[in-house]
């Protein structure tokens, strides 16, 4: 009797013990497989797509992009892609853009990245040739990040979870009955494109997309997981529609059934930084005062790029200088600077406030870009940088630690010294040998990039005018 009684419960031990010892892989390679077999039950079929790593700067040395745009190295991109279906107007920037059928949808499904402070899956509209420009590219809806992902454990990272696009009701409500039988019913992440915005379809006058994967900054002791992450993504994308009898795949096997325009997270809690501003006029004069052999000028910061709902409708492209929507995610605000001669002998400090101390930003990073044109990316420091970088000027401050000001120097020894100075390249030097290649840069012309990401009351961008705007010095020999 005993034995009777044990075993089940012997038997549901092993199990659940054999459960928590299986592999990511495992985890990943079992929903796959389910996921197809529901596809096949369902009348659909699918294809796979492609994950890769870009980066941007050598792509612009290379010649495959007309310019690399202001990248962020800070936050390396994970582009997915999908393959072409028989038939369709080919796609203008494979493997980075595709088109959708208007019943089609993108399926992904696997683990979300380790412990960062932030990241993200951004779907984008582009329109142009990427080798050429000029390029209207703009984010269509919110991202989906770190605090807004669901997935099948209490926490966003390193977890099973599933992210569906398209802009058809029916095949969203068929593909997430398909995901919830394989066990990811809690852990769906539905992205809309909406017809009334963009153009579904597979003809050359349809639009094409492109999905893009933010990470930035892992946490402490995750920086290995961080790279194996992007070094071999556990994800497996898919395209998925439903099956026709048609030879003809460029035609819907469903009628017209549009998902609306989403909501937009809106951005704001009443709570600013302004009253800090005159702790900022306190550090700007220290760090005026600690260089008596330069003089010192204010470089203007402004407002980068418009939003990308106006910018779509004002057709706002991307040509440096000229920034247009620049791709900007709904989850940022983005500031910089005019561009501007930074000679040998100069040296430039940027100075604020560290939005992530003052609890208005999840992620923060300044970059120094140059070219007016290539706009590569020359360094970028992150928030965890900053910290602390400001006690070089108002150590006897109460609030030292929520501002920052860091050094780029080209002015040698008689320039700023320290751990926060960074010394950049000289101007005669050739940027794209790093990556053996000759493609000129013009190093003696400069640009900065502020970004602000996701305020975590909001889980969006902060509010523009709560925020205490970053500032740029620049110095030259007397």
């Amino acid at each position: 009797m005993k034995a009777t009684i044990l075993r089940p419960l012997i038997i549901s031990t092993v199990l659940a013990l054999v459960a928590t010892q299986r592999s990511p892989a495992a985890d990943l390679r079992n929903h796959v497989t389910r996921f197809e077999r529901e596809l096949e039950e369902f009348g659909y079929v699918s294809q796979p797509g492609t994950k890769t790593t870009s980066d941007l700067n050598q792509m612009y040395c290379m010649g495959v992009l007309f310019s690399a745009m202001g990248p962020n190295p800070e936050s390396p991109t994970l582009m997915t892609g999908l393959p072409q279906v028989p038939g369709q107007a080919p796609n203008s920037n494979p493997p980075a853009t595709w088109r959708l059928r208007q019943d089609e949808a993108l399926v992904l499904i696997g683990r979300t990245p380790p412990p960062m402070a932030y990241f993200s899956f951004d779907l984008t509209m582009l329109r142009g040739l990427l080798p050429t420009g000029p390029l209207l590219w703009v984010s269509i809806g919110d991202p989906l990040n770190n605090m807004t992902v669901r997935t099948t454990g209490s926490t966003p990272y390193d977890q099973p979870f599933a992210l569906v696009i398209t802009g058809h009701r029916r095949t969203q409500a068929e593909v997430n009955k398909m995901l919830a039988a394989v066990g990811l019913g809690g852990a769906i992440n539905n992205v809309t494109i909406p017809p009334a915005m963009f153009r579904l379809g597979l003809d050359a006058s349809s639009d094409e997309f492109l999905l893009g994967k933010r990470m930035a900054v892992p946490e402490p002791g995750f920086e290995q997981a961080r790279d194996d992450y992007l070094t071999a993504p556990p994800l497996q994308v898919f395209r998925v529609r439903p099956k026709s009898n048609s030879a003809d795949e460029n035609q819907p096997v469903y009628a017209p059934d549009p998902l609306p325009v989403p909501q937009l997270r809106v951005s704001g809690t009443g709570t600013s930084e302004l009253e800090l501003n005159p702790m900022l006029q306190l550090l700007r004069q220290r760090i005026v005062d600690k260089y008596p052999g330069f003089s010192a000028y204010d470089v203007p910061i402004e407002w980068a790029c418009q939003e990308s709902y106006p910018g779509l409708q004002e057709n706002l492209v991307i040509d440096p200088p000229v920034l247009g929507v620049g791709a900007a995610s709904y989850d940022a605000r983005y500031l910089n600077s005019p561009n501007f001669g930074l000679p040998d002998g100069s040296f430039i400090v940027a100075y604020g406030l560290n939005h992530v101390a003052t609890g208005k930003a999840s992620y923060t990073s300044v970059t120094v870009c140059a070219d007016p044109e290539a706009v590569v990316n020359l360094v970028a420091k992150h928030h965890r940088h900053l910290q602390g970088s400001a006690r070089d000027f108002i150590v006897d401050q109460q609030n030292a630690d929520k501002f920052y000001a860091w050094s780029f120097s080209r002015a040698g020894s008689s320039g700023p010294q320290g751990l926060h100075v960074t010394t950049l390249a000289a101007t005669d030097t050739c940027f794209c040998q790093r990556y053996g290649l000759s493609r000129p840069v013009d190093m003696s012309t400069v640009q900065l990039f502020f970004r602000v990401y996701a305020e975590p009351a909001t889980k969006t961008r902060p509010a523009l005018s709560e925020l205490l705007l970053d500032r740029l010095l620049f110095f030259i020999p007397k």
